[in-house]
């Protein structure tokens, strides 16, 4: 065990280790601190990503009376999660000590950090000193796809000498619990042999995968097509896989009539007879890891279908969020509880929607609502709120009373809000007077809300936000996804 008072220089304290000790030496954060804990209690990975920071043995001060928790690694939307829990329980935010994107600081006397660079002398929640640099996203691929192309799972020291970077005893047990669901659901490890791995981000793989995730052929960002972060090809299939895709990609290439679809179809193809697999990686935290295959299949497809609402979510206009509670059903579920929150993505000063969902009361999001393809798709335009001048404007009900008087176009938003009638909403603080970036990000998720409301086809509204977010578009392509 590390005593912090016997540390040199800066140190940090990891997770619940930090949340406890800030709690007991700072009388005033026990609130905050255990709102913390309790919303992290089951997110172990994100949880160890905090880290209370150190001088000399002693809480160093950010500011003047304000202690510093670093996200490392970088997370916006993770900062952004913490900043909606912590407001939702009673905290607020010090705007004036806030730098949107990078800090969020609250009067109660601690800021929550964005920290990019390796953090060093770092105390775990066992109270032990770890390393806690943080492998590239190239790294951490590599240390497992090396054991695919070994066939059998390298031990801890050998992946680390293989790979040149120190791996914590948290990924060798995510790489330990990927390669046995691996070998249990995709490839059978006698099997191994028979194919050639390769990192789908490294620019030196067969030219025939640059081909098939070249951005000039795909309808939107690679990932919201196929997120596949591997590609395992069947060694006897590489010539012929090899000629099929080149005169693909050119006919995609000089005719944009030759369809994705097309594209997709010979993917799901090679994908069943496992000649061609791509498979998507996340860091497994759980107690294992599960694999799931993720297709737009036209049976599942026709399955998703939207219930109805859930019980209606409170939304402070004067919030950067908010959300939805769906019941969906599909094939592998009669009814689920869904969840998906909309907000601007990257800071609350940034003033264009963005939404995410995830099962209710889960963790980690399953997928962004694509946004060129969905959201503006079906609401072109609705970003122009925050472009329309809200003059004098003190709160959203002013503001909205404004906006409606220089363009008819708001007519109805503010028609409909007059009637107080919603469907899957309490709103709240619409006379709060506030700043007038709170106004505009307001503004902005209030247009969303009215427009979500009132879209004649709910049904189809949330089928598509709900495949969207869990990578079925209606142009992707089958893969399998690793997590837990």
């Amino acid at each position: 065990m590390v005593e912090i008072a016997d540390t040199k220089g800066t140190a940090y304290l990891q997770g619940l280790i930090g949340f406890n000790y800030l709690a007991k030496e700072v009388s005033t954060l026990s609130k905050p601190m255990k709102i913390l804990k309790d919303y992290l209690q089951d997110k172990v990975g994100q949880r160890k990503t905090l880290h209370l920071k150190f001088n000399d043995g002693e809480l160093e001060e950010a500011i003047k009376g304000v202690y510093q928790i670093k996200i490392n690694p970088s997370d916006k939307n993770f900062l952004n999660d913490l900043r909606d829990v912590l407001e939702d329980k009673g905290e607020v935010v010090d705007r004036q000590k806030t730098k949107p994107g990078q800090t969020i600081t609250f009067k109660s006397g601690f800021q929550l950090y964005l920290s990019g660079r390796t953090l060093s002398n770092v105390i775990d929640e066992t109270g032990n000193p770890v390393s806690a640099k943080k492998p590239t996203n190239d790294q951490q691929e590599d240390g497992f796809i090396i054991n695919l192309k070994e066939g059998s799972l390298f031990s801890h020291l050998k992946i680390n000498n293989k790979i040149g970077f120190e791996f914590s005893k948290d990924w060798y047990s995510s790489f330990t619990k990927s390669f046995d669901a691996f070998t249990n659901k995709i490839i059978k490890k006698s099997s191994l042999s028979e194919y050639e791995f390769y990192r789908d981000s490294d620019n030196k793989k067969l030219e025939m995968l640059n081909q098939i995730t070249d951005p000039e052929i795909l309808p939107s960002a690679k990932d919201n097509w196929n997120p596949s972060d591997l590609w395992c090809v069947k060694i006897s299939e590489k010539n012929r896989l090899a000629k099929a895709i080149d005169k693909l990609h050119s006919e995609r290439i000089k005719n944009n009539n030759v369809s994705i679809e097309r594209v997709n179809k010979f993917i799901e193809t090679e994908f069943k007879k496992m000649n061609l697999i791509g498979v998507s990686l996340k860091q497994v935290t759980g107690n294992s890891a599960k694999v799931e295959k993720i297709t737009k299949d036209a049976k599942y497809i026709n399955s998703v279908k939207f219930l109805k609402y859930g019980p209606k979510m409170d939304f402070d206009v004067t919030k950067s969020y908010f959300d939805v509670n769906v019941k969906m059903s599909c094939l592998k579920n009669d009814t689920l509880d869904y969840f998906f929150r909309f907000r601007p993505r990257g800071s609350s000063s940034a003033l264009t929607q963005n939404g995410e969902g995830r099962l209710e009361g889960s963790g980690p999001a399953d997928g962004a609502v694509d946004k060129k393809n969905v959201i503006s798709a079906m609401f072109p335009g609705a970003d122009n709120i925050t472009k329309v001048d809200i003059g004098k404007s003190k709160t959203i009900k002013q503001a909205v009373d404004a906006i409606a008087k220089k363009d008819k176009t708001y007519k109805s938003l503010q028609t409909w809000l007059s009637k107080g009638i919603f469907k899957f909403v309490n709103i709240s603080n619409l006379d709060k007077t506030t700043d007038a970036q709170s106004i505009k990000r307001g503004l902005l998720n209030l247009n969303y809300v009215y427009l979500f409301d009132t879209y004649k086809d709910q049904k189809e509204l949330y089928k598509k936000f709900y495949l969207s977010s869990k990578k079925v578009n209606e142009f992707s392509s089958i893969h399998y996804k690793i997590y837990g």
